[in-house]
């Protein structure tokens, strides 16, 4: 086996989780990344269906544009974290509500689809996202 293929799941064991951020939030990477997360960010030139079939599957997607993503969440069983509804851009605020949902709702443990909207008391619910 590949090196760097080993070292890559060793990385992502030690983790808490594995969340893939949208084109457009890839500069919150390194954060994330502090916070014990494995963090893979999408090529900018990748087309919707090639991010559906090779990045998302039994991981959680972070975007501010979920529209594009919630049909197929449940067929290839990603979560779905919407930062749009958020007032507040600033990354460490942001990063602050990610980490605050992702523990209080343990959502490295749900793998079907799903999608929530957090607002800026990392409130949210839930929506399950079932064919």
């Amino acid at each position: 086996m590949d090196k760097r293929l080993i070292a890559k799941r060793i990385v992502q064991s030690t983790t808490r989780g594995v969340i893939v951020l949208d084109k457009n939030l890839s500069n919150l990477k390194e954060s994330l990344n502090d916070k014990n997360i494995h963090v893979i960010t999408i090529p900018q030139k990748t087309k919707k269906d090639e991010i559906k079939k090779l990045y998302l599957t039994r991981r959680i997607l972070i975007t501010n544009n979920p529209q594009k993503f919630i049909y197929d969440a449940s067929a290839y069983e990603y979560g779905i974290i919407s930062i749009k509804k958020l007032k507040y851009k600033n990354k460490d605020f942001i990063i602050s509500i990610i980490n605050k949902i992702l523990s209080k709702y343990r959502l490295f443990s749900k793998y079907h689809g799903f999608i929530i909207e957090p607002d800026e008391k990392g409130r949210g619910k839930i929506k399950n996202l079932i064919d």
